[in-house]
């Protein structure tokens, strides 16, 4: 197993298939680079040598290490750690984590059928350490018998090499206690389906084969793009051409992308690997890769250690339903299957109707803002807690519910705790809106309960009339269940009561956009290590009513002291125009000093005036239409800011007869080529190759910060190309050099 592997040469049929291949290769940049030839050669060889060796019967031999004494060993440590002296219980827990290291290295490689011959490895790795040069091969399963160097990319040490150094770097790593220098010699991203090699990508170019043959196309290297990761797109460069959508060559489909574990860079191995138990905040800019690496960490926690971070333990709480729908595809990719893929809306109104199974389960669907920024302030933490602290009382839900009416409608409670915690944050005005709405609703469950508690005896047409009325607000959810933490205590796993609900791993994507109150609910549903990872960036804060816009007021709302944010500065999605432009919006709440960076250039961002919406509509219709014929594999969006401006615009163009034209309402998008029509909020996590923003317009885009941010949102949506819509007077928050051109 130490031994060097030498390099196999090319046979001479392969030599001849692989230059006959190329040669007959045309479009897309094709390019017969001797250079190139001999990448695609090697790696050709590579995967036939190892699919030969993946035949042969495994080495049935015995590892060296003898199980049954490390089981004795841990059991001794184990029984021998509870008694120990505090100065000698750490020793003890080093040597019998050791131990249990071994035992697990030991199940890895033994276990060695994983490993897929159609699809063995996704990277490739030639390294000289010394005089010795061996070729390693990542994948999602180790194999390291009978000269075969497959190892798993999220457990063996030898794999961070790949992630955090580049063809011909030194290195200088310590594995195994070892200290180990050498070069890396090459570093290749493949693509294997099938038992055949699609795709090679190294320094030396970028090679791609089709039924024609393999082709040398120009492209940057791609990355891990979009919020969820969902688009890994390639594209060529080109000169811009105003009022003109689409560079014919810019979106290719292929079904054979490179896997999405060969595309992290060292910034984002670095938090997928960290610690097991702690909170890693990743705050990354648009389109950085924050909740892809998110996933990947906790698939890589769950690979380390499966008995502790088991799929049921875990659960990952997104945005919106669309995301939801994608994630859940995503971690079985990953291999994780069994995780929970949550909204919190949806996750903690089905806690809630368990916990307090004789609450009303209607919601209202016109909650007042101000009442719905209220029962999410972060002050909402404090008063909550002070009240059940100076109020013993029974822990049983019936007394929670008793009190949440009494803070909601007590004014002398409600006025003296804002003042204390959130002074200035709402006037008399806005508290008499707020108690107005409380009040009444908390009358109409009170009826509730007393009609429930009699029903025997009354009416049925005054039972249906109250239950009818009776509401409760989604943001009632969250209170009902902080309260049933601090009066009853944890929420059980299942019913009433039982064993604590407690999830070994939580991970919160585009957590700007909960509340400091929501958190702390989830955060309570944890083990005590508070093993969680949240993804967000308070510049793509959406919500004016909820979340929050700066991390450290957001860590002091729940009691978290010195939490480091780490973040990802470099925009894998947008090109560097749109990431200048989005940048440029956000004026003074930009937050880093360096602004960020993408990965490629690309078309300038085009802004385009008219005097209504017909011709607006017009106008985009005719662009629309070509595009398509161009490109009809290409996702283009078009973002307005309000529901009723998206559907305004998608009546207009429906009269224009658009292939794949649909309005977007409930988050249900088709993530598949077509034209879709929304709002920013709807599209939030996600990307599209072709953004249109609509009625970017002085009176519908004041110059505030929520609509600084939002417009950000919108346009680090877009993966390729960027236009801005606008009618009469222009946003002020566009910058001014965008705004000179017009329809």
């Amino acid at each position: 197993m130490n031994q060097a592997t030498e390099t196999p040469r090319p046979s001479s049929s392969a030599r001849a298939r692989t230059r006959k291949a190329t040669s007959n290769g045309s479009g897309n940049g094709a390019s017969t680079a001797p250079e190139g030839l001999e990448v695609v050669e090697q790696e050709e060889q590579l995967l036939l040598d190892v699919q030969e060796k993946l035949k042969r019967p495994r080495d049935v031999k015995r590892s060296a290490i003898d199980v049954d004494r490390i089981i004795l060993e841990m059991e001794r440590l184990r029984s021998e750690i509870p008694g120990a002296n505090e100065d000698e219980r750490p020793g003890l827990l080093m040597q019998f984590e050791r131990l249990g290291h071994q035992l697990d290295q030991h199940g890895k490689a033994e276990d060695a059928d994983q490993v897929d011959p159609e699809k063995p490895y996704f990277a490739h790795m030639r390294l000289k350490e010394g005089r010795r040069t061996r070729d390693v091969f990542l994948g999602r399963a180790t194999r390291l018998d009978r000269g075969l160097r497959i190892v798993d990319w999220r457990h063996a040490p030898v794999s961070s090499l790949f992630y955090r150094y580049q063809e011909g770097d030194d290195y200088d790593e310590e594995f195994g206690g070892r200290e180990v220098e050498g070069t890396v010699l090459a570093r290749r991203t493949l693509t294997i389906s099938e038992g055949e090699l699609h795709r090679v990508q190294s320094p030396q170019g970028h090679f791609v084969r089709d039924d024609e043959g393999w082709h040398q196309i120009d492209s940057l290297r791609p990355k891990l793009a979009g919020g969820a990761g969902e688009a890994l797109k390639f594209h060529t460069s080109r000169t811009g051409v105003a009022a003109r959508m689409g560079s014919g060559k810019a979106y290719k489909v292929d079904k054979h992308l490179p896997e999405i574990s060969a595309l992290i860079d060292p910034e984002q191995f670095k938090l997928i690997t960290a610690d097991d138990a702690q909170l890693v905040v990743i705050r990354g800019v648009a389109g950085s890769g924050k909740t892809t690496v998110a996933l990947h960490r906790l698939a890589y926690l769950n690979y380390k250690h499966p008995g502790e971070f088991r799929a049921n333990r875990m659960m990952v709480i997104v945005w919106g339903k669309a995301l939801q729908r994608f994630i859940s595809k995503v971690l079985p990719a990953l291999g994780v299957k069994g995780v929970a893929v949550r909204t919190f809306a949806e996750w903690s109104d089905q806690i809630r109707a368990r916990l307090y199974p004789f609450m009303p389960t209607r919601k209202a669907d016109d909650t007042p803002a101000v009442v719905t920024r209220f029962k999410l302030h972060p002050a909402m933490l404090r008063i909550l807690e002070d009240y059940v602290s100076k109020n013993k009382g029974w822990d049983t839900a019936s007394r929670a519910v008793e009190d949440w009416s009494h803070i909601l409608t007590s004014r002398k409670l409600l006025k003296r705790g804002l003042k204390k915690y959130a002074p200035g944050a709402f006037s008399d005005e806005d508290l008499d809106r707020i108690l107005r709405w409380t009040v009444r609703q908390v009358d109409l469950v009170n009826e509730y309960l007393q009609i429930r508690s009699e029903a025997d005896d009354m009416d049925a047409e005054d039972v249906k009339r109250v239950q009818d009325e009776v509401f409760l607000d989604d943001e009632d959810d969250p209170l009902l269940l902080r309260l049933w933490q601090l009066r009853v205590g944890p929420v059980p796993y299942r019913g009433t009561r039982g064993k604590p609900l407690r999830y070994r791993h939580l991970v919160i994507d585009e957590a700007q956009d909960l509340s400091p109150l929501e958190v702390r609910v989830l955060m309570d549903c944890t083990t005590p290590e508070r093993s969680m990872t949240l993804a967000g960036d308070t510049q793509q804060h959406v919500l004016q009513e909820a979340g929050f816009t700066d991390w450290n007021e957001f860590f002091g709302h729940l009691g978290v002291k010195g939490t480091a944010v780490s973040t990802l500065r470099v925009s894998y999605r947008s090109t560097q125009p749109i990431v200048n432009f989005a940048l440029d919006c956000l004026g003074t709440l930009a937050e880093d000093e360096a602004p960020p960076t993408a990965n490629r250039d690309g078309l300038p961002v085009e802004v385009f005036g008219f005097s209504d919406h017909g011709e607006a509509s017009a106008f985009l219709a005719e662009s629309l239409h070509g595009l398509i014929a161009e490109e009809p594999n290409a996702s283009v969006a078009l973002l307005a800011r309000t529901p009723e401006q998206a559907g305004l615009y998608y009546q207009g163009l429906q009269q224009a007869a658009l292939p794949r034209l649909s309005w977007v309402r409930q988050q249900d998008f088709a993530f598949a080529p077509g034209i879709e029509v929304t709002d920013v909020t709807q599209a939030k996590g996600l990307e599209f190759d072709y953004v249109i923003l609509l009625d970017v317009s002085a009176d519908a885009w004041p110059d505030t910060p929520a609509a600084r941010r939002q417009l950000h949102v919108g346009a680090t949506r877009a993966a390729h190309q960027l236009w801005v819509i606008y009618m009469g007077e222009p946003s002020p928050i566009l910058p001014e050099q965008n705004t000179t051109t017009a329809g």
